[in-house]
This record gives structure tokens, C-alpha cells and sequence, in this order.
């Protein structure tokens, strides 16, 4: 996956309401590159083929 950009960070922070300022944009944008690098990496390719178990309570 690429990495967002700062516009891309700043356009999906609007979305949700967040006016993120210059300075802050890039941070902002770096940490969430990291978290999504994060969880893909615990999401190994072929992870989606595989049926889930139900859940059953007593």
C-alpha cells in the first residue's frame, strides 16, 4: 500500500470534522502511515480466505 499524503490526510480529516494545521499535518500523516503499515503487517496475504470459526456462548 502507498502511503498517504499530507493532502489525503487533510482531505479525510475534514471529512470527520478535523481542521489539522501545517505543522501537526505532517506528523499526523506520518503516524498514520505507521499504523497502517502496522496493520497490515498483521494481516498476512491469504489471512481473508480462511473461514471464520462461529462464536458460541453457553
Amino acid at each position: 500500500m502507498d502511503d498517504l499524503t499530507k493532502e489525503q490526510v487533510n482531505s479525510l480529516g475534514k471529512a470527520v470534522g478535523l481542521d489539522i494545521q501545517d505543522p501537526e499535518l505532517t506528523e499526523v500523516a506520518y503516524n498514520i502511515n505507521a499504523l497502517l503499515q502496522a496493520l497490515d503487517d498483521i494481516n498476512p496475504p491469504g489471512v481473508d480466505a480462511i473461514e471464520p470459526l462461529p462464536i458460541v456462548l453457553p
